[in-house]
């Protein structure tokens, strides 16, 4: 027994009772889920909410104050969303290209989506398009495009009504990961209604009959008061650019008028938006 009359299992014991309320709050949290499914077909609002889940993790990261390590609590926190979300749908899968440079896209999945989710890996981009098309997923996730791929998957995104991305993962920062594996990204896709969070980006398909330098592009966003960077470009039938834009755009943005406008741009079209992933400087303490 220590000087404060404090023994070990008195501890252990307040530990039990903490372990005891957390189960039941989880409980009681998974409890609702038949009531929310009810006002959600009432009010037609969608399953899944990337904006809604994103301000979630935010104001985890913005009240937390402790050495315990703020990766484990995202983790935790995506645990309980993911599996509330197949609670809410049962018929929630992930489509994973891993990609043959980038095998950890598996594990962003897996640390966004939930260990309990049906995943299932697929040898490329377009076999993952086709199963999100096809609705036997959900969610489809796919390397970070870069200029050079052979497969710009994202060309297949820019037509009216198709799929969309609304994540990029991972939002919240990782333990790290052997090889590096923790700094590479990913994008998920799907028909999931973009919605609007605390802090976005966009991504927006500019599609021009010759090409662009990137000082050409950036005098087009300049033109239409966009900010925002391209990420990669693609030759065929038409030269097509794959930007970021600060902020969130939908299609009947005012700006993406200015920009379809211009005597450069064929078109232009939206094809996601996401929440834009959380720095360390808004976790208030998070030791390693």
């Amino acid at each position: 027994m220590n000087e404060s009359g404090t023994s070990l299992q008195d501890l252990r014991n307040e530990i039990d009772a903490i372990d005891a309320e957390m189960h039941g709050l989880i409980m009681r949290r998974a409890a609702l889920v038949e009531r929310i499914r009810m006002v959600k077909a009432r009010d037609s609002v969608t399953t899944v909410r990337p904006g809604r889940e994103a301000d979630i993790m935010r104001a985890l990261a913005a009240r937390h104050d402790s050495n315990f390590p703020f990766p484990a609590i995202a983790r935790i926190w995506r645990e309980i969303i993911a599996n509330i979300t197949r609670m809410e749908m049962p018929e929630y899968a992930v489509a994973v290209y891993p990609g043959a440079e980038t095998p950890g896209c598996w594990d962003l999945a897996r640390d966004q989506f939930g260990s309990a989710t049906p995943m299932t890996a697929f040898g490329s981009a377009r076999e993952v398009l086709g199963e999100v098309s096809a609705k036997n997923a959900a969610v489809g996730v796919l390397p970070c495009p870069r200029e050079g791929d052979n497969d710009p998957w994202w060309i297949n995104l820019a037509v009216q009504d198709g799929l969309r991305v609304s994540y990029r993962l991972p939002f919240s920062p990782r333990i790290a990961a052997q090889g590096g594996e923790n700094r590479l990204e990913a994008f998920a896709v799907g028909r999931i209604v973009l919605e609007e969070s605390a802090n976005d980006r966009s991504l927006i398909v500019i599609e021009t009959g010759e090409a662009l330098s990137r000082a050409g592009l950036s005098t087009l966003l300049d033109k239409a008061q966009i900010t925002g960077q391209p990420i990669a470009s693609h030759n065929g039938g038409g030269w097509y650019y794959l930007i970021e834009a600060d902020g969130f755009f939908a299609n009947d943005d005012p700006r993406l008028e200015e920009l379809a406008k211009l005597a450069a741009v064929a078109r232009c079209i939206v094809v996601g938006a996401y929440a834009t992933p959380l720095d360390e400087t808004e976790i208030s303490k998070a030791a390693s």
